[in-house]
Parts: C-alpha cells; sequence; structure tokens
C-alpha cells in the first residue's frame, strides 16, 4: 500500500541533476526567448520558406528533405512556420541535451546542471535560428540527435555505436554545423574517463581509436547518403557558404585553419565573435577560460601523482579541446553565427571541471580542499546563471530590434502600396515593374542606432538592409496583402522616359509607362 501511493512517475528514473539541468534549459528558454515564442517575427529566409523546410538536397541536408517529407506524411498539411509548436519543440530539444550531458558527464552539482542548461538556452545561435522559425525545430532535433550519437558512441554496446554512426550521419545531414558537437562531448567523456581512473591506458587508447573509427563512420555515411541524393535527384551541391567544398578542400587547407580554431577559443576578437560574446559576456566567457586553465591544471596535478600517462593523455585532451570545440572555423572559411552553436561547449567543459575536481588529492590539505570544496562549485554555478542572464537579455534585445524593424518595414511597404494605388492610370489588373530592386535608398527611413551593435543573424541589418533583403516582395505579399502582377523590369528600364524618372521614394519615382507601372528603386 505504501508502495502504491508513492505512485510510479517515469521522472523518478532521471537523476535529478539531468532534471535540474532540463528545468534551468526551459526557463531560461522561456526567459530568453518569450518573445519570439508569443510573436511571429519573419525575417530573409523564413518570409519567403513559411510553407516549406528550405533548401534541402541541394545544400548538403538530404535529412532536412527526408523529415519534410514525414511531416507531410504525418500530417497531411505540409510544413508551418509556427512559433509556439515550433520554438517549444525546439527548447525542449535544448533541455533534452543538456539533461544527457550532465548525465554523460556525471555531472552532480544540482545548481551547475542548471547552469549549463541556462546557457545552453540562452545561448545566442538559440536566437539567430528563432529568427528561422520554418526550420528551428529540425535544426535543434539535430542538435539532440548529435548529443544523444556522442553518447551511444561512449556507453553503448557494439550495435549502439552502429546506430549511433547512422543516428549522427543523419544529424549531418540536416545541419553540418554540429559535427562539432559530437568531437566536443566525446573529448569531455574521454577526460571523465580519465579523470575518474576507470580503466588502463591500454584500455582508454583502444576505446579513443574505437570513437575515433565511429567518428569516421559518421561522416562516411553522410557522404554517401548525401551522393545517393544528389545523384537521385539530379542535382549540385551549391555554393553558398562553401558548401560545396566540404571534404573537397585540400588536407593543406584545412590544416591552415586549425589555428584559427584555436585563435578564436583562446582570444575571440570582439568584432568576429560579437554575436556569441556581446557586452559583458565576453568576459564571463573569459572567467570560464580561467577557470577552465585552472581546473584543468587540478586536475592534471592530480594525475600525475597517480599515473603520469594519464596526465599526459589529459593534457593532450585539453589541448585538442580547443580544436574541437571551433571546429566550425576548420570546417568552412565562411562562419556566421548560426553555425557556431557548439562554441557552448566550452561552458560544459567550465561545468564538468569545477564539479569533479577533487581538491584534495591536489593539495594534500584537507581545510583547504574542504574550503574549495564548497566554494568553487557555487561560484561554477554563479558565473553559468549570470552568463545566462547576460544572453536571455541579449536574445531578448534581438527580439526587440526585430520587433520594431519588422513594424517598420510594414508601415514602409503599406506606404508604397498606397502610393502605386493611387497613381493616375492604375487598375487591379495592370503589371507592376519595380527597378533597381534591392537599391532602396530612402533617407526617411529611421533606423534605431541603440541596436546597431547587434550582428546575429538575422538581426543585424540597419533598417536600410531589412527593406532590401532578398525576400521583400514576399514580405510585402504576406506582411501588407498586396500581390500585383509583375512585370519585367528589362522590359521598360532603357526607355527615355523611365531613365529620366527620379528614385523613390521622390515624387514621380512611380508613374504608368505604356500598360506597365513603374516603380524606380
Amino acid at each position: 500500500m505504501e508502495a502504491k501511493g508513492r505512485g510510479f512517475s517515469p521522472l523518478r528514473r532521471v537523476p535529478e541533476p539531468a532534471r535540474w539541468a532540463f528545468g534551468g534549459a526551459m526557463l531560461f528558454g522561456l526567459l530568453a526567448h518569450g518573445m519570439g515564442l508569443w510573436n511571429k517575427l519573419s525575417w530573409h529566409d523564413d518570409i519567403v520558406a513559411l510553407f516549406w523546410v528550405g533548401s534541402t538536397i541541394s545544400s548538403g541536408r538530404w535529412m532536412l528533405h527526408v523529415l519534410g517529407w514525414l511531416e507531410t506524411l504525418l500530417f497531411g498539411d505540409g510544413h508551418f512556420s509556427l512559433p509556439v509548436m515550433n520554438g517549444l519543440f525546439a527548447l525542449c530539444c535544448v533541455g533534452a541535451a543538456a539533461a544527457l550531458l550532465a548525465r554523460l558527464l556525471g555531472i552532480r552539482k544540482k545548481s551547475i546542471c542548471a547552469g549549463l542548461g541556462c546557457v545552453m538556452a540562452a545561448f545566442p545561435t538559440v536566437a539567430g535560428l528563432f529568427g528561422y522559425m520554418f526550420t528551428i525545430p529540425y535544426y535543434l532535433l539535430a542538435m539532440v540527435m548529435m548529443v544523444v550519437s556522442a553518447w551511444a558512441i561512449c556507453e553503448g554496446k557494439w550495435w549502439m555505436k552502429l546506430g549511433a554512426v547512422l543516428l549522427g550521419g543523419c544529424s549531418v545531414g540536416i545541419y553540418q554545423a554540429f559535427v562539432p558537437m559530437l568531437l566536443s562531448v566525446l573529448l569531455l567523456y574521454d577526460m571523465r574517463r580519465l579523470a575518474e581512473g576507470s580503466e588502463s591506458v591500454g584500455a582508454f587508447l583502444k576505446r579513443a581509436a574505437a570513437q575515433g573509427l565511429c567518428v569516421a563512420g559518421v561522416m562516411g555515411f553522410y557522404f554517401a547518403m548525401n551522393a545517393f541524393f544528389l545523384a537521385k535527384f539530379d542535382l549540385r551541391m551549391n555554393t553558398y557558404m562553401g558548401m560545396d567544398q566540404m571534404g573537397a578542400d585540400s588536407l593543406g587547407d584545412y590544416l591552415g585553419r586549425v589555428g584559427l580554431a584555436y585563435q578564436r577559443f583562446f582570444g575571440p576578437e570582439r568584432y568576429t565573435s560579437a554575436d556569441m560574446y556581446p557586452m559583458r559576456a565576453y568576459y564571463a566567457y573569459l572567467a570560464m577560460l580561467c577557470g577552465d586553465l585552472l581546473l584543468g591544471l587540478g586536475q592534471v596535478i592530480r594525475l600525475w601523482r597517480k599515473n603520469r600517462g594519464k596526465a599526459l593523455l589529459f593534457i593532450l585532451l585539453l589541448a585538442l579541446f580547443p580544436l574541437a570545440n571551433d571546429f566550425i572555423y576548420v570546417m568552412s572559411e565562411r562562419v556566421h553565427g548560426l553555425m557556431t552553436y557548439s562554441l557552448v561547449m566550452q561552458a560544459a567543459l567550465f561545468a564538468w571541471l569545477a564539479d569533479r575536481t577533487d581538491f584534495r588529492t591536489v593539495f594534500g590539505r584537507e581545510r583547504a580542499a574542504a574550503v574549495l570544496r564548497r566554494a568553487v562549485p557555487g561560484l561554477a554555478a554563479a558565473v553559468l546563471g549570470f552568463t545566462g542572464i547576460l544572453y536571455a537579455r541579449f536574445d531578448n534585445q534581438c527580439y526587440l530590434k526585430a520587433t520594431f524593424q519588422q513594424q517598420q518595414a510594414i508601415s514602409f511597404f503599406t506606404a508604397l502600396t498606397a502610393q502605386i494605388k493611387a497613381a493616375p492610370g492604375f487598375r487591379d489588373d495592370m503589371p507592376v515593374a519595380f527597378l533597381n530592386e534591392e537599391k532602396i535608398a530612402d533617407q526617411t527611413l529611421y533606423n534605431i542606432d541603440e541596436l546597431d551593435f547587434i550582428h546575429l543573424p538575422p538581426y543585424g541589418d540597419t533598417m536600410e538592409g531589412y527593406v532590401n533583403t532578398y525576400a521583400w516582395r514576399a514580405f510585402m505579399e504576406r506582411w501588407c496583402g498586396f500581390g500585383p502582377a509583375y512585370a519585367d523590369p528589362s522590359a521598360c528600364a532603357d526607355l527615355p522616359e523611365v531613365q529620366a524618372m527620379p528614385h523613390y521614394p521622390d515624387d514621380g519615382s512611380i508613374r504608368q509607362v505604356g500598360d506597365i507601372l513603374v516603380v524606380n528603386f
């Protein structure tokens, strides 16, 4: 009767630290991205991809194509860019990844687990993906798939490792930028195994070699399936962000970019990494980096006293971690903020070191070790929590900028629509020719300069850049309800009367020429 009264809950089987990691991610996910969840903010690609999953096979994202097909098969109505459903699913993926990571690394302190979840949910890359709501559930599903793949490679039996290879390859087939996540998680797990001293050096090297084979299998499976889908649909890889060069560059090219990965890890320049380390978050990153170095040194000292071979291996893993964490800079010469979620793994390293460092074996003094054992985890949790707050604040600033710019763009194109309809001779069946598209130069556009410090895609544009997006027509059609018949600009661009027209919004920049209404941007 007593057992029956307690009842059974599946949550009882989830370790408490993992629950705290998930809870921290969900709480800070709502704090950081609530504006993106409860409002429809549609930028750039999301404007034209409201009802499809975006570029797939030609971008090497064959699994994204499969998932889009499965979604249509399951629901029967195609794909939709839905803020609440897509956004909450994405946050659940982040929470699940944080919980699994805390479990895999054996982090025990609940406060540190919660802090890690906070940082993972509020990390700016997630805010950037909220600007592409049509694809965020798939991209963050790919992220948690990669963490599950790493877990199975680390702790699964041979058949689970085989499944991990397939799952990891499918993750890459959704979004290639999560390969560094796999490498980082594997290195962190190997550090844990060395620190715990649960296996010999020979056994460690054997297991590490098996991990290397699994990673090679992940990439081999991805490239094989990529070639299959390209051949099946008779397509070629597009050149956007160097996608057609993935795996095609020479070994020298990749080795030449290794130094850049280390440079970004130890000294991320503000002008290139401001997306991930805005304002005081940059100093929080430096604080975690200092913690990594000091606590990592403590682990090396402890291992050196027990087994010098393991200590040397631990040093090697620490030295390789910056490369794994910033491996995206090796994979591609052109990197933007949406490709850098793996940088959050530096916080995971900091969390693990703060939780698992045994200060008694480092200092040999019980009193000093006791003080550090109490102080370091609390300080680490505070640093992680404060970093999460900084990121959540920055995310909200991104959404604030998005809200203002979207409303200003609606007003701009509504005014343009009114002027077109008010032009002499306008008929609703009259084709409209827009000249000099994406070259609008309007000095009356108001730009909120206080938000220009935001460079994270897709929120980095000034107001002039926003109205000149390649998707401006779709924006006008969907947000302002104006979708005229479009005329080919080349049919009238060279006419003398058109050449003499001023540029919009000046008087005379909209006029009828023959049976076409010309708008000269």
